[in-house]
């Protein structure tokens, strides 16, 4: 049986407190200060020190890429976020690109391609289209000369991860850094468990997620590029000012040091078989991180001894944080309508 919140009512603005300022910590406040409420966030890591998955995430917005791996529930709400996401990323004033992204393959993996491409169509997912070697040209120029085959997910884009933990920051009501509390010990209208891995549920798992940042003013890329590989799969993310963000899909180990030599050799060498531009670039960063997960990879909002619980977005982020912001809310204001 569900927990009911405990409320007093009011008849002015709420005092929320919100335990974790990662991605959802940070979105949940900015929407409760939009609604006149007084929040205060508290996070464990430094100001400038910051550990949180969302900090280390290359931000794809990918539910085609997604959808053959994830559940019906997480693509509802992937499409609910993608309609969303413009005007909040606007009024943020955060750099994001919704022109796609391109799928490809080298000839000796173009059965990867094929398989692929079968996937989307037995999961009837469409906006996508099968692209020649001239497509990609005119697309993205700089892969032409690699990759004869390919395939345009329509519906996808990126944004830029951490100028939004940026902007959120300035937006969300009074951040209180290097403070790790017990959100059961906070008093608050209304008190919010966003502390991802640091929460206490047993059911979270952590999945680990590598990347590296390059500085590669001779690679041009305007559109996120995944690469199917027989081993894993490598996308490739722009940034403004020539910053690409490296990175695999996921890795289920809850290891958390920094990114293995082997990790390294098989991101910068995959990347350079993309575009031998990366040949020259400049690493600037090299970052790991957890990202909590659930049993079935699907988020949790759920009342537990009078705290709301919202955690385990996986890998999908960035992608459904819209939604779970919504949900989240809706949830708190159906229990406060109820006093």
């Amino acid at each position: 049986m569900k927990e009911v919140a405990r409320f007093t009512p009011r008849y002015s603005a709420l005092e929320i407190k919100i335990a974790g300022g990662g991605l959802i910590g940070r979105m949940l406040g900015w929407h409760f200060v939009r609604q006149g409420e007084q929040v205060t966030v508290y996070e464990k890591d430094g100001a400038f020190e910051p550990t949180s998955a969302a900090h280390v995430s290359a931000s794809m917005l990918a539910p085609q890429s997604e959808r053959p791996e994830s559940n019906a529930t997480v693509w509802q709400m992937a499409m609910e976020s993608l309609d969303l996401w413009p005007k909040w990323l606007i009024d943020l004033d955060v750099p994001y690109g919704f022109d796609g992204s391109v799928v490809v393959a080298h000839p000796g993996d173009e059965s990867l391609l094929r398989k692929f491409e079968t996937s989307l169509r037995r999961h009837k997912i469409g906006g996508f289209q099968c692209l020649s070697q001239n497509d990609i040209h005119e697309l993205e120029p700089d892969l032409a000369n690699r990759f004869r085959k390919g395939i345009l997910l329509e519906q996808e884009g990126w944004l830029d991860n951490r100028a939004l933990l940026k902007a959120l920051a300035h937006n969300c009501g009074s951040i209180k850094y290097n403070s790790e509390v017990n959100p059961y010990e906070l008093q608050a209208d209304l008190v919010v468990d966003c502390r991802g891995m640091g929460s206490d549920d047993p059911d979270l798992r952590g999945v680990r997620g590598e990347v590296i940042r390059l500085h590669a003013p001779s690679v041009r890329l305007s559109r996120p590029v995944r690469l199917l590989h027989p081993k894993y799969r490598l996308y490739v993310a722009p940034r403004s000012e020539d910053q690409f963000v490296i990175g695999a899909t996921q890795l289920e180990s809850e290891f958390v040091g920094g990114v293995t030599v082997q990790s390294a050799l098989e991101l910068l060498t995959t990347a350079y078989s993309i575009h031998d531009g990366f040949e020259e670039a400049e690493i600037v960063e090299l970052g790991a991180g957890l990202r909590p997960a659930y049993p079935d990879n699907t988020p949790r909002i759920y009342w537990r001894n009078g705290v709301l619980s919202v955690n385990g977005l996986y890998r999908h982020g960035f992608l459904i944080a819209p939604a779970v912001v919504n949900q989240a809310a809706e949830e708190v204001y159906k229990q406060c309508a109820s006093f």
